[in-house]
């Protein structure tokens, strides 16, 4: 896998347009269905749950791809 400014090239040759990275806000993430109710501190806890199961992910996938 190689990383570009603009692109993420896997093994197999498949090119994928890396997307602009927009930092999650309690607000923004009461856009989405089931989340327009949560206080701030739930919100803010969902956020920092999804990062660090990004995070894991993202580990997992670069210690695994060759």
């Amino acid at each position: 896998m190689s990383v570009t400014e603009d692109h993420i090239v896997c093994s197999e040759g498949n090119s994928l347009k890396k997307l602009k990275e927009q930092k999650m806000t309690p607000e923004r993430l009461r856009t989405f269905t089931g989340f327009e109710n949560i206080s701030d501190k739930e919100a803010q806890q969902t956020i920092d749950s999804l990062e660090q199961l990004c995070e894991a992910i993202y580990k997992h996938v670069i210690t695994n791809s060759t």
